[in-house]
């Protein structure tokens, strides 16, 4: 049985995934995350410095020794749409083939948003299911069978438009609800009670579930992670008071997205308020797994660095 790796450079963070890959199907055995100290001030458009795209460069360069480590023979590497979009991309694109032989290939809004269908394909059994795609400035809405839409809110333009400080004010959090909601009715969505399960993918969503599982004091665990509204809307409640402990909580749950997790819970509370679904579920499957299921599948080519000789 093979093992291949995709590493995933994203704005706040490198994450890593290994997996044993046997015909066409893929199973996960490793997963490695480390956040950017720079995370936060991560803006289209923006360069890296010297510094910042050394600590991007040696980051992968670890992992990549982790991959030697574990008997991987291929690795592949992907760049998320706003990592993609910083002024100098191309430049760290070039260092990271010339310093460590990675080929990263630069995804944009849609790939991103097929590749987390792909992954999530086995939700697929779950009755009106919809799946809930949290981008940075987009939500994408998929009914699992169809594409649904696409609308154009997202924690990052939700921060960035509203929010004056790290942690928006109760009068900003408000600003941000009525945002959402205008947007909501001007998306033409499905009416209340259509769907009965919701589930969540993407960075911000499990963002989202740190913040839900530090409040509600949940165990870790793998997989995928169940929310109740009723607690979702509790949590935002909490996270837009100001004489609370809020910020200890953020710092400790998701540093990465201080600045967009809180309008990603107010945007995540209005979105599932709409649909009034009954279950909701947080997905661990990503980007990362979706690119790598059409890859091995043969759907996507890519080149990749070699680690190890195939059998």
């Amino acid at each position: 049985m093979r093992r291949q790796a995709i590493i995933d450079f994203s704005s706040s963070s490198l994450s890593l995934l290994i997996a044993k890959v046997e015909g066409q199907k893929i199973e996960s055995i490793h997963r490695e995350r480390t956040e950017l100290s720079f995370s936060t001030s991560i803006w289209e458009g923006r360069k890296l410095s010297d510094i910042e795209e050394l600590e991007v460069l040696e980051t992968a360069e670890g992992m990549i020794d982790i991959c030697r480590r574990e008997g991987v023979e291929r690795v592949y590497a992907i760049a998320s749409s706003t990592l993609s979009s910083l002024e100098d991309a191309d430049k760290l694109f070039k260092d990271a083939k010339e310093r460590l032989g990675l080929d990263i290939m630069p995804l944009d809004i849609a790939q991103e948003g097929e590749a987390r269908l792909i992954a999530n394909e086995r939700y697929n059994i779950l009755p009106r299911a919809v799946l809930v795609d949290f981008g940075s400035l987009f939500l994408k809405l998929y009914s699992f069978s169809n594409y649904l839409c696409t609308i154009p809110l997202g924690p990052l333009g939700l921060y960035k438009e509203h929010v004056s400080e790290v942690i928006p004010s109760q009068k900003e959090a408000a600003s941000i609800k009525r945002t959402v909601r205008e947007a909501l009715d001007e998306a033409n969505l499905p009416e209340e009670g259509f769907f009965e399960n919701a589930v969540l993918a993407g960075a911000y969503s499990w963002a989202v579930y740190q913040l839900y599982a530090d409040y509600y004091k949940l165990s870790h665990q793998h997989g995928e992670k169940i929310i109740q509204y009723k607690k979702l809307k509790k949590l935002a409640k909490y996270l837009v008071r100001q004489e609370n402990n809020r910020s200890i909580m953020i710092l400790r749950s998701a540093p990465e997205l201080m600045h967009q997790v809180v309008p990603a819970v107010i945007l995540a509370k209005e979105l599932l308020k709409r649909f009034g679904v009954s279950n909701i579920i947080v997905s661990d499957l990503g980007v990362k797994e979706g690119i790598l299921k059409q890859l091995v599948s043969g759907a996507m080519q890519a080149d990749f660095l070699r680690l190890e000789e195939e059998e």
